[in-house]
């Protein structure tokens, strides 16, 4: 890659994702056929497990998938100049991956393994949550040695896929070529369980480094718990907890108030809790922003939040206030709620695109 002395700025990437590279296939099934399959509910499973599963719907629509993956193709198809970092294989469902991630205009730094390419399997039925079989396969060999330092160096932003917050080595190296290049960090926590297994190293990456933290209600309810060792709050619940975070009028626990204004009380971190159906709320500078959105019946909601984070960090890129980042992250998410996985059509974007100015 060229020195930036000779790189044309619009040649320089604002937003450089990693993660774990996927292929997401949706599958539409009748109560009789899922019970075929053997599973019972979502979860890891062996890659030849999942192979057989696959065979068995040929058809199913298959799409880039991955926390991070999703999050740089959505914003790449809002105009923001995207790249990612992952690892896949040398069969079929790379080459589903790559398609998909460069028609949408990412900029593509692929590590190409000896494992098939990682794939999650979505099996819907009519009223009911999807049930996910899953292997990760060759997106777990992702590793330190992989991570571009000049991608890193010539990147605004580099946003990490919670799912590789186990990988130190790999993690610790970006934090510091971002230390190194001035290079801003956002994070995705991605579950409740790698937020609760890693919330103490998640405090030290916010005290650490410049961090957009994204979590959704369940996730910040989780890093609230395990960050403070609160066990006398009295909301039980996520959900009363999150009641209590986006009252209007209603005070929060002086406690709870306390850890995450303080937590964002500087310039970073800056905390973007999304809300599903209620909007999200953004903590930064010791205030708290909140932005309702339009309630919709989702088709599917897998990249939703994914493509708030695309959203919110454009927005945030082009120097759009906190509740503006916020706004433009319901509106992306809401787009993708129409859809399965990330399978929206550019067009459906382009008036968000315009808005943001890419």
């Amino acid at each position: 890659m060229p020195d930036d002395a000779h790189k044309n700025e619009d040649e320089r990437l604002e937003l450089l994702c990693i993660g774990n590279a996927l292929v997401d296939v949706f599958v539409t099934v009748d109560e009789a056929r899922f019970r075929e399959t053997g599973v019972a509910r979502s979860g890891h499973i062996e890659y030849a497990a999942l192979q057989e599963l696959l065979a068995r719907f040929p058809n199913g629509a298959a799409v880039s998938g991955g926390g991070a993956a999703n999050v740089a193709k959505v914003a790449a198809l809002l105009g923001v100049r995207a790249g990612y970092i992952g690892a896949v294989g040398t069969d079929a469902f790379a080459a589903v991956f790559e398609r998909d991630m460069e028609a949408a205009g990412v900029r593509l730094f692929l590590a190409k393994e000896p494992l098939p390419t990682g794939a999650c399997l979505f099996l819907q039925r009519e009223g009911e949550p999807p049930v996910i079989a899953a292997s990760i396969s060759a997106a777990g060999l992702l590793d330190a040695s992989h991570i571009d330092e000049d991608a890193v160096r010539n990147a605004r932003v580099v946003a990490l896929d919670g799912y590789v917050l186990g990988r130190d080595a790999l993690v610790n190296r970006v934090l510091e070529l971002a230390a190194e290049y001035g290079t801003v960090v956002a994070l995705d926590v991605g579950s409740v369980d790698m937020t609760e297994a890693r919330a103490q190293y998640i405090m030290r990456y916010c005290k650490e480094c410049p961090l957009l933290l994204f979590m959704n209600r369940d996730e910040a309810y989780a890093f609230y718990r395990r960050a403070t060792g609160d066990t006398e709050t009295e909301a039980e619940e996520p959900a009363g907890f999150m009641d209590w975070l986006f009252a209007r009028k209603n005070p929060l626990p002086q406690n709870m108030q306390a850890f995450f204004q303080k937590l964002a009380n500087d310039l970073f971190p800056v905390i973007a809790v999304k809300l599903g159906a209620k909007g999200a709320m953004v903590f930064a500078g010791g205030k708290i922003h909140r932005e309702d959105t339009l309630a919709v019946i989702p088709k599917e909601t897998t990249g939703a939040g994914d493509a708030f984070c695309a959203a919110f960090l454009g927005a945030w890129l082009r120097d759009k206030s906190f509740s503006e980042c916020a706004a433009f992250g319901n509106k992306a998410a809401r787009e993708v709620l129409d859809v399965d996985g990330t399978l929206v059509d550019r067009k459906k974007l382009s008036g968000i695109a315009r808005q943001l100015g890419g």
